[in-house]
């Protein structure tokens, strides 16, 4: 159980220990308690680099980069810069500290002219974590044209809290138990999480906690691209179904990225959905982020 001193968190328990739009046991809804995690919350504003700070968090525009950053490319072309996090900015709201206190997040996105890349399935990715905080505003590479920037936008953190995605593992006892628990249960504190404690905020954006998946969750993604099942027909998918599901339990979500925030033009590449980037507990719990996982979502 984590221990949150956060007005949200104690109006959001109050929401699920006593609604009468809930319709669990009061122990169920104790254990389902317990399962909530603290969330670092993303919101974004229209700005530009003519008024955004180097070094601050933000999508799009041109990166702030250490001087010997060597920017990444895939098959020869330079991948496109999506987004880059200062984590200093959200430390207080990494309640955990799960996370190092300084530093960014990079993200870099590749694709081609006639979609090859497949939102997510085949696309070169890089998420990169620099512990340099002396970063200089950096001109895009030669290769690259202002047409393959992104309109900017600034980034504010805020206290988020997450339950895992209605179809997670985690809440397959509960599906069980309950004829139907989505209704008695997930759609009553969902509703509740975005138009009571959250509604200044729109879209998926966040750091840590658990996925918001548009499909399901992101963690079998994980674990079928792990195991090489990512994108395959639906038929061997379900064959080795076990195996996903044993080897999803492994990951967890480093943060999403929203492609349809309507302050920044994403969509124009990647249409509304959502990237997901993830690794292992293991890797997480040592700060590693070499070995990230990246899934594509859309309605």
């Amino acid at each position: 159980m984590y221990f949150f001193k956060r007005n949200k968190f104690n109006k959001l328990k109050s929401f699920i220990q006593n609604s009468k739009e809930i319709q669990i046991d009061i122990e169920d809804r104790g254990k389902l308690i317990k399962l909530i995690r603290p969330t670092v919350g993303i919101k974004t504003k229209p700005g530009s680099d003519k008024n955004i700070k180097v070094g601050k968090s933000k999508i799009g525009g041109k990166p702030d980069l250490p001087q010997d950053f060597e920017w990444p490319e895939a098959n020869g072309k330079p991948m496109l810069f999506c987004a880059q996090y200062n984590l200093s900015e959200f430390t207080k709201y990494d309640i955990e500290n799960i996370l190092p206190p300084k530093g960014f997040f990079y993200i870099f996105l590749s694709t081609d002219q006639e979609w090859n890349d497949g939102f997510g399935i085949n696309q070169p990715f890089k998420l990169l974590y620099s512990k340099n905080e002396n970063v200089i505003r950096t001109d895009l590479p030669d290769k690259l044209d202002d047409s393959q920037t992104f309109k900017g936008a600034l980034i504010e953190y805020f206290e988020f809290y997450t339950l895992p995605d209605d179809e997670n593992y985690r809440l397959n006892e509960f599906d069980e138990k309950y004829h139907d628990f989505y209704f008695d249960f997930y759609q009553p504190t969902g509703d509740y999480i975005v138009d009571e404690l959250y509604t200044d905020s729109i879209g998926f954006h966040q750091i840590l906690g658990y996925d918001r998946a548009i499909q399901s969750s992101v963690v079998y993604d994980f674990a079928s691209k792990e195991l090489g099942l990512y994108g395959v027909a639906v038929s061997e998918h379900q064959k080795r179904w076990n195996d996903i599901l044993e080897l999803s339990k492994i990951y967890e979500l480093l943060l999403q990225l929203d492609c349809g925030d309507p302050n920044t033009n994403l969509s124009e590449f990647w249409g509304d959905g959502t990237y997901y980037f993830g690794l292992s507990q293991n890797n997480l719990a040592n700060r590693d982020f070499n070995d990230i996982k990246m899934t594509y979502q859309g309605t």
